[in-house]
Order: structure tokens, then sequence, then C-alpha cells
């Protein structure tokens, strides 16, 4: 379900600028076999957000292929900076090593498998961005613990944050009601400035201050 008009996603996507061919495989790939993945107008948004903000350490909280990633460590690795990303997916997680391998980008990039909730409390680094794209049932606990990771004046960044237009609705699938729950527990959380923007499926962006 689109949260906004076909005419102005086909405008939004017609004047994006043109990807390289590894970026343009993988959207291929992630439409073929139903990955999801943000997309290049979301990916372009993630990239001007770690460079606006001058992030050199960012945290991932769901790797999928590796698309996310790149974005994200195109954006830090000319300031020698570094993405961690957690995915639970074994045959996902080595896709995403072999493209962001590709991408050159394999030294800036440390991909780790395994549950991101058991996997976060055992991070002890600080981090200036942290984006939330994962399994939607762990988006509120999943803030509560990498919350604590992120510095202050970090950016927390989260992917479907609309679900579709089912939030608003209030929808009563279990996706929905996680999704509303964690964007309540974000917009109401102290010292978080938040506003959800709405572009593809919803991108919530919260400024810890």
């Amino acid at each position: 379900m689109s949260i906004t008009y076909d005419y102005i996603d086909d405008y939004l996507y017609r004047i994006a600028p043109p990807r390289d061919t590894l970026l343009e495989r993988m959207e291929e790939y992630a439409e073929t076999n139903s990955v999801p993945i943000i997309g290049p107008l979301v990916g372009r948004l993630l990239y001007n957000l770690a460079k606006i903000s001058q992030s050199r350490k960012v945290l991932e909280i769901g790797t999928a292929i590796g698309y996310s990633g790149i974005w994200l460590a195109r954006a830090v690795a000319p300031l020698k900076g570094s993405l961690t990303t957690i995915d639970m997916n074994p045959e996902r997680v080595k896709i995403a090593k072999k493209n962001i391998a590709e991408a050159g980008l394999d030294r800036a990039v440390k991909v780790i498998e395994g549950s991101a909730l058991d996997i976060l409390p055992t991070l002890k680094e600080s981090y200036d961005m942290i984006f939330l794209d994962s399994d939607k049932d762990v988006y509120p606990d999943a803030f509560k613990v990498s919350l604590p990771l992120l510095r202050r004046g970090g950016l927390f960044v989260a992917d479907n944050a609309l679900w579709g237009g089912d939030v608003a609705k209030g929808g009563k699938s279990k996706d929905t009601q996680a999704m509303i729950k964690f964007n309540r527990l974000v917009t109401e959380s102290p010292g978080m400035s938040t506003v959800i923007l709405p572009l593809r499926d919803g991108v919530l962006v919260s400024l810890k201050e």
C-alpha cells in the first residue's frame, strides 16, 4: 500500500540521480526475490543524513542484502568512519558481505550475524547514527536497547514508520500494532526530537538532544 500518490512517486523516482550498476543490480535482485530494501529515495536520504551529521560510527539493525549499508558506508568512509550492521539471516548475511565487498567497502563495514536483541547489549561503542530496518515486532525493544548506544546529538532513523498507512488507520495486525507502539515510544521519549517523513513507507528521524 502506498502512502503517497502514484504520480508523486513516479516524479520522485524520475528525477532521482542515477545509481551505479551495483545498486541497480541489487534493486533488481530485491524485487525478483521479494527482499525488502529501502530503495534509492530513502537510500539517498540516509546518505545525506549521515553526511550532514558528519557521522563516523553508524549502527544498522537489519542488514538484508547490504543495500542500505552501502549507502551509509559510502557516506562515512571518506571520514574514515565505519558501519556495524546486524542481521540474523545467514543467507542474506552471505549475500550482503559479497555486495559490500564488491562496493569496495568491506574494510569500513562489520557485519554481525545473529539476533539484534541479543547482540545490541554486548556492544560497547558509542554511535553517531543508528538505522533500524528489521522485523517490525522487534522495533520497540530494539529502540530501547540501542538508544543508550547513541551519542547525544546523534540521529536515530527507522524505516517503515507509516507501514503502508496502516498505523494512521489504527490497524490491528501484529506488525501494525508494533509500529504504532514504536512510533509512540520514540516520539514520547524524553530528549528525543522526532519527525516522521512521508517518504516511501515513512521514515522516522529522531535527534537525541
